[in-house]
């Protein structure tokens, strides 16, 4: 009776530990570790198999179920279980970071969230979700169920696309160490290339070396100072040069100082989703001066005719539910000449977003973008914006930047 007891208390206080450990993010000095457990609830496991069954036989067997992706939505909708409300559309870009804190590295990603009582509602509520995840090839799924008022539940679910495959990256290192890296990448993709930002700013590009197994590594020395590295991958995949990875490596900084920054954007709240497409355009243009007069770099002028080619890219975008650089097989600098716009050197940053502020954000925590943006060498900017939905809009976000020649 007594070992009996003492079983009981051990397996209770077991649970209790585990359901504790699901409610908030695991700060770890390791991204992606080998060994990541987390158990699915019974209602998360029909969540997962519902959504198999929604999806169109063409895309059915490629949907997978991803543990840190699962415990990001389970914290997700305990948090807004505790808030009492779900948004009507989940930030995408707020939740990079936490998403990072989980060891998910995915460029490409898409979250969703919401109320329901019954499997049928359930089902109504995530056709649509489905179908978007299928189209832009999201198929790396993590589900979350918590209780809610009045005997209703929520359910989060985030899909990403997931093309590189590493383990074991470091999450916080010292200056002058060198941070070495080794992934693979899905196949359909291919060349990829590296992008390393310091905190002091500038962008450092390196073509990674390929091993017997066909494998990619590089190198890199962390002596630009104390701080925020970014890490991007970006390679050429089905529709053109595409991100598929980001993170952060922080330099001699404290934990608590990299949660505090983790967790902020979290519940960010964003009043630049209502303004209009022009104002919107303006933000951009005035926010893209700002950074460059940060570092002394002359302002961008703001061309007509670059920020009309820009709004038909994104207005084309937004109407055939694609994201990427070349959409038609239709390259910029392909629709630059034909346009006679004569350059010397372009640059095209693409964003989809819930908000022009998001969007600026996530180009400045991109080092291939912010290398565009920050680039003396450019002196004309054209900026187009396509806004789809009122009350909860998408941002499709084309900025292209030229170097013009001379007729």
């Amino acid at each position: 009776m007594q070992r009996s007891l003492v079983f009981s208390l051990i397996t209770l206080y077991v649970l209790v530990l585990w359901s504790e450990q699901t409610q908030r993010p695991q700060f770890t000095n390791t991204y992606n570790p080998r060994v990541f457990s987390h158990t699915l609830k019974k209602e998360e496991s029909n969540l997962f198999s519902i959504m198999i069954g929604l999806a169109s036989d063409n895309y059915r067997e490629y949907f997978e179920i991803d543990g840190k992706l699962c415990a990001a939505s389970r914290y997700l909708s305990l948090l807004y279980a505790k808030k009492g409300e779900v948004p009507k559309r989940v930030e995408t870009t707020a939740l990079r970071p936490l998403l990072w804190s989980y060891g998910v590295y995915d460029f490409q990603y898409l979250p969703t969230a919401f109320v329901y009582k019954s499997e049928d509602s359930l089902k109504e509520s995530i056709k649509t979700y489905i179908h978007l995840s299928s189209k832009r090839g999201l198929f790396m799924c993590g589900v979350g169920i918590a209780d809610f008022k009045d005997e209703r539940r929520i359910a989060t679910i985030i899909c990403s696309k997931r093309i590189v495959y590493a383990t074991d990256i470091p999450k916080i290192m010292t200056e002058g160490s060198y941070l070495n890296l080794s992934f693979g990448i899905r196949s359909g993709y291919k060349e990829p290339i590296i992008y390393y930002s310091p905190p002091s700013g500038g962008v450092y590009k390196a073509r990674p070396a390929v091993n017997e197994k066909g494998e990619f590594y590089d190198s890199y020395k962390l002596d630009g100072g104390l701080g925020k590295y970014l890490v991007q991958i970006i390679a050429k995949g089905p529709t053109g040069a595409e991100p598929i990875f980001l993170i952060p490596i922080y330099v001699n900084m404290d934990i608590s100082d990299i949660k505090k920054e983790l967790m902020t954007y979290v519940n960010l709240e964003d009043h630049t989703k209502t303004v209009s497409e022009e104002e919107a355009k303006e933000m951009l243009y005035k926010a893209i001066n700002f950074e460059r007069k940060k570092l002394n770099i002359a302002p961008v002028k703001l061309n007509t005719q670059l920020s009309q080619i820009a709004f038909e890219k994104s207005k084309m975008m937004a109407e055939k539910q694609l994201f990427g650089h070349e959409v038609d097989s239709k390259k910029t600098e392909e629709i630059l000449r034909s346009k006679n716009i004569r350059f010397s050197k372009m640059a095209e940053n693409i964003g989809l977003n819930s908000s022009p502020r998001m969007a600026h954000f996530l180009f400045m925590s991109s080092p291939a973008h912010r290398a565009s943006i920050l680039d003396p060498a450019y002196s004309e900017v054209g900026i187009g914006i396509y806004k789809v939905g009122d009350e909860e809009p998408q941002w499709f976000i084309t900025e292209i930047f030229i170097v013009p020649m001379e007729f």
